[in-house]
Order: C-alpha cells, then structure tokens, then sequence
C-alpha cells in the first residue's frame, strides 16, 4: 500500500511545483477578426492557435455567408498558424472561415468557424471547439466505452490471479461446488475479454483517426497515428492487446504485462498527454487506469465468475464465497481503491484548475458524476464487506437455506443485492470517463489558452458574446474595461479585459471587490460572483492612482429580438426628426475634456460648437469651420459625400450584439436601457430609449481612447442653420 501510494504523491508534488503548460492547440484569434468589418478585399486570413498543427490534417474553407462556391486559397501550416491567401478580391459581402486542425501534441481535433465582412456587416457568429458530440462523436463515446470495459476486465482477469491467495482448502470439497466449471468459465472469460478488448481498441482508433482525417482515408489516418504521441499510443493498444490475446494461456504473466502495458498506451493517448511534464502525468494516469482495473474490473469480473454459484448455491457455500473469494480480493482492492483515489485528485488538479470548475463546465459536470458515482460503489463496497459480511460470516454453518434460492436474514440479502448492484454502477463509470476523453479540451487546457494568447497575437481579436452572455464596457482612468457577463442560478461568472489607449491588453493592477478572481492572460482576469450581484465592480491602479467603475450584471436573457427591435425603431424615429440636439461629454482618460454641442436639422444640416469656441456649420456638401484666432473658412465637406441628417444615426451598424439591460418608468415615461456591442471595431454602447416615442435620451460609448456621453434634447425642433454672413 505505502508503494502504491508514494507514486502519485510524488507525482502531485511535482505537478505543482512544475509551470502549468499545455499542449492543446487551443484556437487563439485570427486576422481579420471574428466579426471584423473591412474596408477592402484581405491579402490573407490568418488563423492563430497556441501550439503546432499537423499541416497533413489541417484544412480550411473560404465561402461567402449568402451561399454560393467556395472562394479558391492556397493554404499552408505556418507552426502555430494557418494561412489562407484567397485566390481572387474578395466582393462585397460577408465571409465565413470553416477550420479543422489537429494538434501535434496530443492529436486532438479542433474545428470552428467564425465570418468577417468585406464593407458590409460579418454575419454569422463565431463557433469555436466543438464540443464532444462533434463530428459523431456518440461513436468514438460508445468505442472508448466499450475498449474501457473489455480492457479494465482483461487486466483484472490476467493480473488478479497473480495477486490474490487464496487460503489453502478452497474450495472446500464438502460444499460440492463445481469449481472446474468456475475456472472453465474464467478461461473462456479471458479469451471472449481479450479478442473482444482488440475489436474495441481497432474500432476506437479507426474512429479517432477517422474523426481527425475527416473520413475514412488511409493516408490522412496514416499522418495522424504517426503525427503525435497519442496517435502512436492508440495504435500501440491495438499491438498490446493482440499480444495479451495471444500469450494468454500460454504465457499468463506475460499476458497480465502486455495487458497493463495497453493501459499505459491508452493514458498516452488521452488527455495526459496534453500536461506538461507530459511522463508524471501519463505515468498517473496509467497508475489510476491500473488501480481502478484492479478495483471496478475486479469487482466486475468476480460478478460475472461467482454469481452463477451464488445464485444458485446454498448458504454454506455463498459464505464460503463471501469468506474465501471475496475478502481476499477485498484486500487488494481495498489497496487499489486508495491509488484510484490519489490518482484522480492529481487528474482533478491538471485537468480542472480549480473546483468551480466542478458545476461551472460541462466537462467538470461530467467529471463530478464520475465521482459521485464512484462514491457509490466505494459505500456500497464498504457497507456490505465491513458491516454486513462480518455477520454474515459470524453465523457460518448454523441456519443452513434450501438449495438454489435465496432467502435468509435480511442481511444476507442487502449484502448481495449491495454486492451485485456494484458492477452495474462500475459501467456508469466507464461511461463518464468515455464521455471525457472525447471533450477536445478539459477546464484547465482552456484556461490555459487564455493565458497563452498574448505569446501568439497582439493584440488579440475579443469574442463575440455567447446567445447567454452579456457585454458591457466602461472606462476606469484611460483604460476600456469590458465584461463577458453569465447569470446560472448558482452564480454570476465572466470575464473581464483591460484594454490600453492602443486598444491592446494592458498589464496595469486591477481588483475586482468582492468577487473570487484569477488571471486568464494579460489584461484579463476570470471572475465568480454571488447569484445576488447586479453588477461587476473594477478597479485599476494608473500612476499611482485608482480608478474603479461598475458594469452591469443584470438584463433580460430572453428579451433580445426586443432589444432589436427597439434599437430598429428607435433609429428610425431619431433619423426622421426634424431637428435635434445633442450634448456631448469627450474623454480619453484623467486630464482630458471635450464638450460639444451639436444642432442638425434634416435633411442636410448641422452645426456644433465646442467648450473652447471652435464652431462649425455643414450643409450637404460645403462645411465652414472657424476657430477663436481664426475667421470662418469654407471648403467641402469630409470626402466628397453630401452630409444627411439620417445617417447621423448608425448605431445598429455596430450593434452585431443587442441585450436590453431592463426597463422602467422615470419622471412618468416607459425607458428601456440597451446594451450593444460590436467586437471587431471594438466599441460598446448604452442606450436610454424612451419606449414610448422611440426617441433615443441618453447614449453612452466606449472605444479605445474614446469615452462619450451624450444627451438628446430638443426633439423636433427646426433650428435656423445658415452658412456664415460674409463667406462664399
């Protein structure tokens, strides 16, 4: 036991004290970025990811979002990136990039796709890692179940008799028990076991490669068990379990050590294999895939070898059972539960980081009904060997029970319905750990990406909030802090980012009061806070000083095709006014101020006039403008294009996300506060909007550099707006 044991104490040790590097290709960002408006036709899309690719197995596609061919590129695997070089300019319209890689560190497929606009909004959102069920993913589950099962059975068929003693005398003649039958039983068992544990590992691998060369081809299956250490491991199950198979009963030690070298290859081929150091891990891994083989195959098999004689046996001889073949092995699975345990604390900490990632994630969700269901097997385990047995055995040879039935003390009965329930709920086990190994990416990997995104790209393209998130921006000092909000009935949790005057990750101080934070990379800290939080309060230190702001945490999740529609009308009624005026309020951090007022009447007229008396009047295509040390100059306006009062208002062409934050009455009018953002310019923007008459009150915006408020009066009103006297 105290060896058993000094191996994943050791290796828990030197997980923590090594840096947590992994090796997924998680993907980065790319340029343009996902939902990214450009102006002109791109040279080249460029698709980062955090670690080498397989260039055999990489692919991308370039088509338009209307429909329609393909655009033609030239593609190439640059290491960590994947460039694509579009045969033609690319038209007017949106675009979608549909990828597939895989990683040559541990062989995982990754695939996604995002849009990006050329002169017209991107389209479609971004779709990143798909999840375990991609790319049919319900066969590589079934496959990985049904290569777990058949090989956890085999190692304990082959080792168990290596390891177990039984006491001299059993079987015990006098119980007339058909021992050649048991062991005929057994050897068939390993035979079934061990042809049955090849076809699974062949099936598990062909559909592994199959799902990373996207169809059934050789050559490209080929290039991704040889691209890897975990392809390599997949084939080298299929090797050791034909050879387990083949020394079997000739050779059973040999056997037993081809069988657990299988398990050593199926930890290299999983998600061990992504950890850096990569030997502690998959040795850890290996140990727990041993130790629960020992353990949960242990159980499984006695199950499939004793239950015939328990069931139809007389009490004598289950007793014998419960004493000669039962407590031996409990011992060593008493032993081999205590290395499953350490074992898979080590597992917990590499693969999840830390415990919220439990109920937080959909893999830690899966990981926790392992668990638990574990928990079950070790109670119902410990209940009937440490309680019930020992009275059971107590009472040996006194209320003998008529032959082939079950009956007796109540006791008796809970003991064997505890003992039988036990394989049963081992299969619930092998199905969550199936369901694991096909996530592309555990907790920790994708917290770690994170992290490894400022040593890719800088700066790096911000996501696009997810259908249940929320994104909101304010400035704290001269900095942009924005908010990826998610609202569970457990909590508030996110993710909030620093951006510089540049619009790049800053690495100032920051604190976020009462909420449990931890960093994901430069400029960005991953937050948890009480289910009762309305908002997300930041706070930075600039030069010595601290500038805190709050953003909101609470709107209406199911209220977004509302929001837009109120953002439509909203604009509509703003663009057909027939004069308004606006206030605003300029910012680019402590020490900078700009006040503007601005009149336009429609169609084609504005003028404005700022705190330090420069004033300006525009007129379809002619503008004038002076300045206090200068007279009214004339000239054409901006480019050439006649200035319109209806194109003053353009918020919905950055509002490529649109959540109303609420609603309420103030000063006796029906408001509604939205939130929009558009990630590819960046900016954000709140809007007060008066639902009554769809005029839009307040206006609130943050770009980088650029902090703005702006109040909206005098709706309707026909301002007198004249060229300047005197000036042609």
């Amino acid at each position: 036991m105290r060896r058993l044991l000094a191996l994943p104490t050791v290796l828990v040790a030197v997980l923590a004290w090594a840096a947590p590097a992994f090796g997924h290709a998680a993907y980065v960002g790319s340029d343009p970025a996902p939902g990214q408006r450009l102006e002109a036709s791109p040279s080249r899309v460029t698709l980062v990811f955090t670690e080498p690719l397989n260039p055999q197995l990489a692919r991308a596609t370039l088509r338009p979002v209307a429909g329609g061919a393909a655009v033609p590129v030239t593609m190439r695997a640059e290491r960590r990136r994947l460039v694509l070089v579009p045969g033609r300019r690319l038209a007017r319209g949106a675009y979608r990039v549909d990828w597939h890689t895989v990683s040559t560190q541990d062989g995982h497929p990754l695939e996604g796709a995002f849009a990006f606009g050329v002169r017209a909004a991107a389209g479609a959102a971004p779709v990143l890692e798909t999840g375990p069920l991609a790319r049919a993913g319900w066969v590589r589950i079934l496959a990985r179940a049904a290569l777990y099962t058949t090989v956890l059975l085999l190692v304990a068929a082959l080792l168990l008799p290596l390891l177990v003693r039984r006491p001299r005398g059993w079987p015990v003649p006098e119980l007339e028990v058909d021992v050649g039958a048991v062991r005929a039983r057994s050897g068939r068992l390993r035979g079934d076991l061990a042809w049955a544990a090849v076809a699974a590992a062949v099936a598990a691998t062909v559909a592994d490669a199959a799902a990373a060369a996207r169809g059934l081809d050789l050559e490209r299956m080929g290039d991704y068990l040889a691209g890897n250490v975990a392809g390599a491991g997949r084939a080298l199950v299929v090797v050791r379990l034909v050879a387990a198979a083949l020394l079997r009963d000739r050779r059973p030690r040999a056997a037993a050590g081809a069988a657990v070298l299988s398990l050593g290859a199926v930890a290299a081929s999983g998600h061990a294999s992504s950890v850096d150091p990569r030997v502690p891990s998959i040795l850890n891994d290996w140990l727990h895939l041993v130790s629960g083989a020992l353990w949960l195959g242990g159980v499984a098999l006695l199950f499939l070898l004793w239950w015939p004689v328990v069931r139809s046996g007389q009490r004598e001889t289950r007793l014998a059972v419960a004493r000669h073949v039962l407590a031996p092995f409990g011992r060593v699975a008493a032993g081999a539960f205590a290395v499953v345990v350490a074992t898979g604390l080590v597992s917990l900490v590499t693969q999840l980081g830390r415990i919220a990632a439990l109920w937080e994630t959909s893999y830690g969700r899966l990981l926790a009904i392992k668990i638990v269901v574990v928990g079950l097997i070790a109670a119902a385990s410990a209940v009937h060997a440490l309680r019930l047995r020992p009275r059971l055995l107590a009472t040996e040879g006194v209320r003998p029970l008529e032959r082939g039935r079950l009956k007796g003390s109540d006791p008796e009965r809970r003991h064997w319905r505890l003992w039988r329930s036990e394989p049963w709920l081992a299969l619930g086990v092998v199905a969550a750990v199936a369901g694991l190994v096909a996530f592309p990416l555990p907790p920790r990997q994708l917290a770690q990406a994170g992290e490894a995104r400022t040593a890719v790209c800088d700066p790096c393209p911000l996501p696009r909030p997810a259908a249940d998130e929320l994104a909101v921006a304010d400035s704290a000092g001269s900095h942009v802090v924005a908010a990826w909000v998610r609202r569970t009935p457990e909590a508030v949790t996110g993710t909030v980012r620093l951006l510089d005057r540049r619009g790049k990750p800053s690495g100032v101080p920051v604190e976020l009061p009462g909420a449990s934070a931890e960093p994901c990379g430069t400029g960005c800290r991953r937050f948890r806070l009480p289910a009762s939080a309305t908002g997300v309060d930041v706070a930075v230190r600039e030069r010595g000083r601290r500038h805190a702001t709050r953003l909101p945490a609470v709107w209406m999740p199911q209220a977004s095709r509302r929001a837009r529609t109120l953002l439509r009308r909203a604009e509509a009624t703003m663009r057909d006014l027939e004069g308004v005026r606006e206030v605003e309020r300029l910012t680019s951090g402590p020490g900078t101020f700009a006040a503007t007022e601005y009149r336009l009447r429609a169609p084609d007229r504005l003028a404005w006039e700022t705190g330090r008396d420069v004033q300006s009047v525009i007129i379809g295509s002619r503008q004038w403008i002076r300045t206090p040390d200068t007279p009214w100059r004339a000239g054409p306006y901006g480019s050439g294009l006649a200035f319109r009062t209806r194109s003053w208002f353009a918020w919905r062409r950055y509002a490529r996300t649109v959540r109303l934050l609420g609603e309420r009455t103030e000063g006796g009018r029906p408001l509604a506060e939205l939130a929009l953002m558009d990630e590819g310019t960046p900016v954000w923007f709140r809007l007060t909007v008066d639902t009554g008459t769809h005029r839009v009150l307040r206006e609130r915006m943050i770009a980088r550099a650029r902090f703005l408020r702006t109040r909206f009066v005098d709706f309707g009103r026909e301002f007198e707006i004249e060229p300047p006297d005197g000036v042609g």
